[in-house]
This record gives C-alpha cells, structure tokens and sequence, in this order.
C-alpha cells in the first residue's frame, strides 16, 4: 500500500462505514450504481458554482446554468425526471430569494484544497464561503435531501470539522459561522468547532490512514443492508442470503 494516497471526507467516511466498502471504491475500483438522488445532487450543485462563480444576478440566469447543468443519468423513467426538475425548480427559486437579500459577498465556491497532513495529503472541496461586511466568514455545505438533520447530527457531522480544520489551518482564516443548507427546505443550521473537536476529527482521520495501509478492511456486515454493494461483496449478508 502506497503512502502517497490522500485523506479526504469522503474516504475517511467510507472507511468508518465500512473497511471492506472502502477497498472495493477505493482500490478494486468498484463503482456504486448512479440514482436519482446523486445525479440531482450534482446537477443542483453544479449550477450553483456556475452561477456564483460567473457572478450572474438574475434569475433567468440561475435557471440558465439549471438548464445547461442537467441530466438525466440514474433517472427510472421521464416522469421521475420531471418531478425531480420541477423540484429543482422550487429549490432554486426559494434559493435566489434569499441570495438577492443576503447581505454576504461570496468569495469562493467550490473551494479545494490540498494540503499535508503528517505523512499524507489531506483534500477537499467546500461548498460556499461567504465573507459579511463586518469581516467575518461563514463556510457553508449545501444538502439537496429532502430531511432535515437535527442539531445533534449538525454539531457532530465529521466533514464540517474537517471544514474548519481547513480555513483555520490551509485557507489562513478562521470560520466565524459553520452552516449546513438544506436547500431542499431552503433552510441553514449552524454550528460551531472547537479547537478540541478538530483535534478529535485529524486523530480520526489519522487513525483512518493507519488503517489502511495495514490493509485493515474487515467488513462490517451490520451495515449490508444499507450498502450499495450488498449483491456484489463477498462477505454481504444479502450475497449469502441469495446463494442459500
């Protein structure tokens, strides 16, 4: 196992859910079937760095990048497209409501970075920073599911974490607001990070990384159920279901 390969969310938390679900994304190169719900993900976030990151202001153009953004990948059938483009629709009207009344400039979306974090590279890409005109900074994730997390899930949530680690320690600022918006609700919840809580998210990741280059991938077959690959991992609970 190389040394070289990078720590990010999505790795550390395909790990935490699965060692063995990790090895088939991440080194047998297996890929999880596109649905709906991960083609609307990214076509809504798609056509909001389009927007923001082209400085457009009307909604014609929002609707616009919506537009040149959209596919129809994962999709069961037309009717299923047309309701997941009517809901876009609504998302990014609510949405431009509340851009044309924040009083925020936007100064990064889609924001990566790239940096070392011991022996390994440690990346990502965060949704939205926004800068008010106090001075201060609020890093923002955009979530396109319809519920809602509780403020427990939010204060807890390992990628925002990872989020502040980054601008305080990568980006040279430090996030005066920490949101999550759901956009589908049209609705943000904020959070903060401690010092403390950073701490706790790099030991994780590091601890992650170890892991991984002792080649640890036990599966956790508590979790079959739930996981995209149950009809293709050997240790599945549903694979042995089906051959017996």
């Amino acid at each position: 196992m190389r040394q070289d390969f990078k720590i990010s969310y999505s790795r550390v938390n395909t790990y935490l859910f699965c060692p063995q679900r990790y090895k088939l994304i991440y080194i047998d190169n297996l890929y999880a079937p596109v649905n709906a719900d991960i083609t609307f993900g990214h076509i809504i976030h798609k056509t909001l760095e389009q927007f923001c990151k082209n400085k457009r202001k009307s909604y014609d153009e929002l609707i616009d990048c919506y537009n040149k953004s959209w596919k129809n990948d994962g999709f069961v059938n037309p009717q299923q497209v047309f309701e997941y483009y009517i809901r876009g629709n609504n998302i990014l009207e609510n949405y431009y409501k509340s851009f044309k009344e924040s009083p925020t400039e936007i100064i990064y979306v889609e924001k990566s970075f790239d940096a070392n974090l011991g022996k390994y590279r440690f990346i990502g890409i965060i949704d939205r920073i926004d800068k008010y005109p106090d001075g201060t900074y609020e890093v923002m994730d955009y979530k396109t599911h319809i519920k809602i997390w509780s403020q427990e899930k939010v204060d807890k949530d390992l990628q925002l974490t990872f989020y502040a680690y980054a601008c305080r320690n990568i980006l040279d600022f430090n996030p005066d607001k920490i949101s999550v918006y759901f956009l589908s609700e049209n609705k943000k919840m904020y959070t903060k990070r401690t010092q403390d809580d950073i701490n706790k998210a790099i030991d994780i990741a590091m601890d992650v990384a170890e892991n991984i280059m002792l080649e640890n991938f036990k599966a956790d077959t508590t979790k079959c159920s739930l996981c995209d690959f149950r009809f293709k991992c050997k240790y599945s609970k549903e694979t042995k279901q089906e051959e017996s």
